[in-house]
């Protein structure tokens, strides 16, 4: 290593204007070397060598260097950096090797190199830097001998010699990007890798294993192809060895410390990749594509009986988890997930379950490199989907840092009919990983060999360094975006050169025959054994039995039920003791710990609220809940943008202190027994992957309580991909559960579009529960209905509720995402609290909160008018009416608003039986209000589930009344007296009405204010 000297000597001369001399000098059209390494970092590095050297031993270097070393060092400036044909050209013809190899590299099966041709995005086919003359030499040079050591050569190579080892290293099937890492022990480690003799194995073992491998994976293509001609089944034709070269770097990593890999990909490929790579059984899949997996007639008479039906999925989609052992006697498990057909949206589901699985394993370094995440892309997507940078963007965080991820990229060279010149702006569709410092190998896919000495390249990069690496394997996709798909409407040109070209498989075999490695007679039979195979596996599924068990469920949700299996009830209250325990703890700091003067008092003001048992507020009950499931062995883990604090300052779970900026857990330090770890993670500041992750963590184990909490609830829908793919539908599809919370802040508060509406009615919209059905009203409908629901969602109003709603989410048989359309202005309404009673040992969560005021319970034949509504309202709805006086109004809230609590909103209804319910036409006097406008929030989910409830619980034909603001394009008005006018014409028609809406009045009014929306 040099010193420190010499290394910053050597950065002030990369960085001296007169190395702008050079720059100017430098080809135009493209980036060249100089400007890539001077201007921006890795040519400072190979000036620093020859600094050093100067200074060790000027006389070894050409006396130019000698001169521009000197005149720097003066400060007197150079005309330009030196050229010669001596040392220091051959430094520099090595360095532009290294550098720009690549671009000249044969990496494309196909020969075209299309992309080098983009003169319109500045781009050229010539390297000038590459060029003996670029650096003073010609061809008189050739035998000369120079002092450098390179892998292979001796200590004195010619030039000749340097140029055939550096084409040879560079420039060959493998091309590689690595100089821009700046980090020299890295550069140093590929380097000496990829410039070893070595590194494209020669061995007749190991080239007759890539064959096998390769075999493997083609005649699983060719066969469904014989078969299924005209099924679409997304085949990796045309990439194969990119399929053949996982499995070699799973392998290599099992020999360095690897036993589970998590994959995540797309439909290309992928059917291969579940039998060739994670050992889904061949007689499975063929199954598969028979029907046979499945007994329709069972499916349709279970459904029947059991009243839920489970959708399946296309067999492309599909995810499975399998343990199988390799040849060096490593045994590995292997998971992959499954994705819908939305592209990278798999990608942090990955590795989410990747990073529980190394928590889980003990959260260690060394757990990390147990537990490796690969994930494949297409080169279209991988260039444009926005979620790629974000998933990137995560590697190196605190609590989503997973080790480093294999990034596959089959490089079709077409996206479903796009060409790469309009897919992206950039040379190679990896270069976005150029920005994270990683090392990127792009390889000829018609070289199995160099595939997969790159993929094992790859996997002990991960192994060793812990960071991500992409492996860019250049090929092509020989039918079009499927199999019946006709690619000559759009790529006439390449599909003529790609329907002549021969199959991966018949060139390298082709290969092996003519250098002598094996004969034809040992290639066919490595050939029939596979096909034998598929011919075995193909007959054997017609009679295939599947499992009742999902091949994919890890071990820990053994014991955890089905949506149509028998499910126990469980308590969710807590004893008090030990509530005032915890609380004690949320209230104290460490001695020394110098807390902010304003969370003082906060912590104060919650020590005495704790003492008191009556005033306990969102942000305690809370903390309560997350104390006692730790203390009972539950995983709490809280992600988001500003969750340590929360957004509305109301959570600080993790504290500062105010001299040092040292962190404080008030979780992680109960002191109360054992417990599990609690994780508060402020996210970078992205939805979309950040879901994603927190959902692949939840997979992994349910004895954990996984929260995602967006900053404002609307900010949940740049994550809407993940919603509606994986969130809602993840059980129906694929019998994958999840008890991920989603908390989204919602809430009129007059701040406008943007921070108001959590967009509810999304979410209903997807709820699965059907408005005809016909409820049952007996004991535990609601446990029944919500383990069939697809996921329950809440707009909670009291604490205590609160509180149960996240220890219900754990104390289940079965797991069910919940989402949340939680407070803002709540955390601090002094009416918003909660008894500790309401924790105790007899409490539990409601699904519907009836009337809070004991002298309208107690006098419900005088209650005419009954007012439903969910969430924070209901406190100005109470206000409205207190100050009013009105006794003959009752208010209840709808907790959970899906799935409908058809049986209490049947009962509140039967509390209060001299409220108009309506006459069939015109409405009555119950009401719906809502703050949201009327084409927004719940209203168009619950008005048909609150007339169902009428007509099936006592026969009544019931028309709902709406009160809430007019239906419109904006959430919500960004003007606060506008916001007032609404507010308060909603809150008195309300509790008031109008006074003319009956049947006696005509009903001349339904809509008493242009602020509001019709009433029917």
């Amino acid at each position: 290593m040099y010193s420190a000297v010499s290394l910053r000597g050597a950065r002030r001369l990369a960085s001296h204007r007169s190395t702008a001399a050079l720059v100017a000098k430098c080809a135009n059209g493209r980036r060249t070397l100089y400007e890539d390494a001077v201007a921006s970092g890795p040519n400072a590095m190979y000036l620093e060598n020859l600094y050093a050297q100067w200074k060790a031993n000027p006389s070894k270097l050409d006396s130019k260097w000698s001169d521009y070393f000197a005149a720097m060092e003066a400060g007197t400036g150079a005309s330009s950096v030196p050229g010669s044909s001596g040392a220091g050209g051959i430094q520099n013809l090595i360095r532009a090797y290294q550098v720009r190899g690549h671009e000249m590299a044969k990496l494309d099966p196909l020969g075209l190199h299309a992309w080098r041709t983009w003169s319109e995005k500045g781009l050229s086919e010539t390297v000038p830097e590459l060029e003996l003359s670029y650096h003073g030499f010609s061809e008189a040079d050739m035998d000369k001998t120079f002092q450098v050591s390179l892998p292979g050569l001796s200590d004195s190579p010619t030039l000749r010699e340097i140029v055939a080892h550096m084409k040879s290293t560079y420039c060959g099937s493998v091309g590689i990007e690595y100089m821009h890492m700046g980090d020299g022990q890295k550069l140093d480690w590929i380097r000496s890798r990829v410039e070893s003799p070595n590194f494209i194995p020669k061995d007749k073992a190991k080239l007759m294993k890539v064959y096998s491998e390769l075999i493997r994976v083609d005649s699983f293509e060719q066969y469904l192809g014989h078969q299924y001609k005209t099924t679409k089944r997304f085949g990796v034709d045309g990439g194969e060895a990119s399929v053949s070269g996982i499995n070699a770097a799973i392998e290599r990593a099992s020999d360095l410390g690897m036993s589970e890999v998590v994959i995540g990909m797309p439909h290309r490929g992928r059917l291969n990749v579940l039998t060739n790579v994670v050992r889904k059984p061949l007689v499975q899949m063929y199954a598969e594509f028979k029907g046979t997996h499945y007994d329709f007639d069972n499916i349709v008479t279970k459904s029947e009986s059991d009243d839920w039906l489970f959708s399946g999925d296309v067999k492309y989609h599909l995810g499975t988890n399998q343990v199988f052992t390799y040849e060096n006697g490593k045994t590995v498990t292997a998971t992959l997930e499954a994705n819908p057909s939305h592209l990278e949206t798999v990608n942090t589901v990955t590795l989410g379950r990747a990073r529980a699985k190394q928590y889980y394993l003990g959260n260690t370094e060394e757990t990390r490199k147990r537990v490796m995440p690969i994930l494949f892309h297409g080169d279209a997507s991988f260039a444009g989907q926005g979620v790629v940078y974000e998933t990137m963007q995560l590697a190196h965080v605190s609590e989503y840092d997973v080790g480093g991820t294999i990034h596959v990229i089959i490089n079709n060279q077409v996206g479903f009919t796009t060409d790469p010149v309009d897919d992206r702006s950039t040379l190679y569709s990896s270069d976005l990983g150029k920005g994270f410092g990683i090392p990127i190998l792009h390889v000829n896919g018609d070289d199995p060999v160099a595939v997969t000495a790159a993929f094992e390249l790859a996997a002990e990069w991960r192994q060793t360094w812990q960071k991500d690496v992409i492996v860019d394997v250049i090929c092509y996709r020989r039918f079009g975006h499927n199999e019946t798909d006709a690619p000559e409407y759009t790529q006439p040109v390449l599909y003529k050169q790609i329907n002549k070209h021969p199959r991966s498989e018949a060139i390298y075999g082709q290969q092996l025959i003519s250098s002598g490695v094996a004969t034809q007679q040992e290639l066919d039979a490595v050939k029939k054994d596979f096909w034998d195979k598929h011919e075995e596996a193909f007959t054997a599924a017609d009679s295939f039995k599947p499992s009742d068990e999902a091949d994919w469920v890890a071990t820990k949700w053994e014991g955890f039920v089905r949506p149509t299996d028998m499910s126990n009830a469980h308590p969710t209250g807590v004893d008090f003791e030990l509530l005032r325990k915890i609380g004690e703890k949320l209230c104290t700091t460490p001695e020394g710990f110098k807390v902010h003067n304003g969370l003082k008092r906060q912590l104060k003001k919650k020590q005495e609220d704790l003492d008191g048992g009556e005033t306990l507020d969102w942000a305690t009950a809370e903390a309560l809940a997350f104390g006692t499931l730790l203390l009972e062995g539950n995983h709490v883990r809280i992600a988001g943008q500003d969750v340590q604090r929360g957004t509305f300052a109301h959570r600080h779970c993790v504290i500062k202190d105010q001299a040092t900026g040292k962190d404080y857990c008030f979780l992680n330090n109960l002191d109360l027994g054992p417990q599990e770890t609690f994780i508060a993670r402020n996210s970078i500041l992205a939805e979309y992957a950040v879901v994603g992750f927190e959902l692949g963590i939840s997979y992994e184990n349910p004895s954990a309580l996984i929260i995602w909490e967006a900053q404002f609830g609307d900010f949940a829908n740049t994550a809407q991909v993940m919603t509606d793919q994986f969130i809602s539908a993840g059980e129906h599809k694929w019998l994958q559960q999840s008890g991920l919370v989603m908390l989204l802040p919602h809430g009129y508060m007059g701040q406008g579009a943007e921070h108001s509406s959590a967009r509810i009615e999304r979410f209903l919209q997807m709820s699965d529960d059907d408005e005809d059905d016909i409820p049952n009203f007996k004991d535990n409908f609601g446990r029944n209905q919500v383990q069939k629901a697809n996921w329950q969602v809440m707009n909670i109003s009291t604490p205590a509720n609160y509180f149960h709603a996240l220890r219900r989410q754990q104390y289940r048989d079965f797991r069910k995402p919940m989402i949340v359309a939680s407070p803002k202005n709540l955390f601090r309404l002094r009416q918003c609290v909660s008894p500790l009673a309401e924790m105790g040992p007899d409490s539990r969560f409601q699904r519907l909160l009836g009337e809070r005021d004991p002298e309208i319970v107690a006098n419900a034949d005088k209650v005419d008018r009954l007012i439903f509504c969910s969430g924070k309202i209901y406190y100005e709805l109470a206000e409205q009416r207190e100050k009013l006086g009105l006794k003959n109004v009752a208010i209840c809230t709808l907790e959970q608003i899906a799935p409908f609590p058809f049986d209490r909103v049947k009962t509140v209804m039967e509390q209060f039986p001299n409220v108009d319910v309506g006459d069939g036409v015109h409405p009555g006097s119950v009401i719906w209000c809502q703050e949201e406008p009327k084409n927004m929030g719940p209203w168009h989910y619950v008005k048909p589930r609150f007339v169902t409830t009428a007509r099936e619980g006592f026969e009544k034909d019931m028309v709902m009344r709406y009160i809430g603001r007019r239906a419109s394009a904006s959430p919500a008005t960004g003007y606060p007296k506008l916001h007032n006018a609404e507010q308060e014409a909603l809150l008195k028609e309300a509790v008031l009405g109008a006074g003319d809406v009956s049947a006696e009045k005509g009903f001349t009014t339904h809509r008493p204010s242009s602020l509001l929306g019709h009433q029917t």
